[in-house]
């Protein structure tokens, strides 16, 4: 049973009471940072209590950094706003769903997970003695049923999560092998042993490249926590090598050259749980100047690759490869279980893992505009734009770049 009460209490609005097998709940959508801000203990709290794979993106310091710096500029239009959908029983928070709402230069209004293109996976956080597939059914609805918006997207969820069982049925699923790639690091007794398990050309050519760059200066290899200013300083160095990386390969800056990026990665903090957790940077140094560097993330778990950059001066070292062997060993001697890479199409990606894990995407239209770009633009035209992107040459990606800023104008 469902009791529709929208209303404004405190920055924030009751979109209804729920009632499921006898069970009373109040959902809440929280679409402002001072409204948010109050969150932070119960969304941490709940947190640490969900037993969800794949739920970094939806962290309350992630989500935070990104709404204060991307959907904090209540003039523009094309800002994104918050929508934190937060369902709570006994007035305690049982599950909180990140979205957001954003509007397209044509008009159309999308509710999407929250972060995006940043955040990798969309999902949700709850607490399973109070929160099911049957409940969260109860809670789409009411969010299609207030969302303001002509379709709703879930792009990129784990197959085998909540999401997954809340959707069912509904919506059209794009049609895509998108599959995320994994070191399962827990098969392997050791580095050393893991090691021995890859092929002898392998173990051949990353000597090669280690042996190779020696020559050239001392080489040392460091691992600083958000927070220091050591990380700040990788992070500007990482987006910057990165962005030049774009450039030189003819794909797009897009967001990792915003100035906001940098600013959120730059203030995520470190997780007060021990150890290493929360955001990282590891950097390779030839005579103490950072020349390949990766920002990741590490959250229950699990180690999130999530951006690599090298010194395009160095190019031809190999150092991509060198940094990904230290940064996989270093997890493995951290005890973490599983390395993700993501789910992008990669082809290197199959040499350096041992599993996959598929993600979804599907799109709920609301309005016949809703539906036209979820059929045809979300699931038809977009992903075949995507993968011939993806895979052209660097000519060809640059004549298509400005084909998109003609469009765009």
């Amino acid at each position: 049973m469902i009791s529709n009460s929208v209303s404004n209490v405190d920055d924030f609005q009751q979109l209804s009471h729920l009632s499921v097998d006898g069970h009373a709940f109040t959902l809440e959508c929280y679409d402002n940072l001072n409204a948010i801000t109050s969150l932070q203990t119960e969304w941490q709290l709940l947190e640490s209590v969900c037993l969800e794979d794949f739920t970094y993106y939806q962290s309350f310091n992630w989500c935070f950094e990104y709404y204060k710096q991307f959907a904090d500029d209540l003039t523009d239009k094309h800002c994104p706003i918050p929508q934190v959908f937060v369902l709570r029983k006994n007035n305690t928070p049982v599950m909180i769903w990140p979205m957001m709402r954003i509007q397209s230069r044509t008009g159309l209004k999308i509710l999407t997970s929250a972060t995006e293109p940043l955040g990798q996976y969309c999902n949700l956080l709850f607490d399973a003695s109070s929160f099911n597939e049957k409940v969260g059914q109860v809670v789409l609805q009411v969010i299609i049923e207030n969302s303001k918006s002509d379709s709703i997207s879930f792009n990129n969820y784990p197959v085998g999560c909540l999401i997954e069982k809340i959707i069912g049925e509904q919506g059209i699923r794009e049609k895509s092998d998108l599959k995320s790639a994994i070191l399962d690091m827990s098969q392997y007794e050791s580095w050393e042993a893991y090691n021995q398990t890859l092929s002898k050309g392998q173990r051949k050519e990353r000597r090669r490249n280690k042996n190779k760059l020696e020559t050239q200066g001392t080489l040392s290899y460091e691992v600083y926590e958000a927070g220091s200013e050591e990380y700040k300083s990788l992070v500007t160095s990482a987006l910057r090598m990165k962005t030049q990386w774009l450039v030189e390969t003819g794909r797009k800056q897009g967001i990792l050259a915003d100035e906001c990026t940098n600013a959120m990665f730059c203030n995520l903090k470190a997780v007060n749980t021990g150890g290493l957790n929360g955001p990282l940077t590891h950097a390779l140094y030839l005579d103490k100047k950072p020349i390949a560097i990766e920002v990741c993330m590490v959250h229950a778990n699990r180690y999130y690759s999530y951006l690599g950059a090298i010194d395009w001066d160095w190019k031809e070292f190999g150092l991509g490869k060198m940094q990904m062997a230290a940064a996989q060993e270093w997890a493995m001697n951290q005890g973490i279980k599983n390395f993700d890479l993501s789910h992008d199409p990669s082809e290197y990606k199959s040499s350096w893992t041992n599993t996959t894990h598929k993600v979804i995407s599907c799109n709920i239209p609301i309005t016949y505009k809703g539906y036209v770009y979820s059929k045809f633009w979300k699931t038809y035209l977009r992903p075949k734009i995507k993968s011939f992107y993806h895979f052209a040459r660097t000519k060809n990606r640059t004549r298509l770049n400005k084909i998109a800023d003609i469009f765009r104008k």
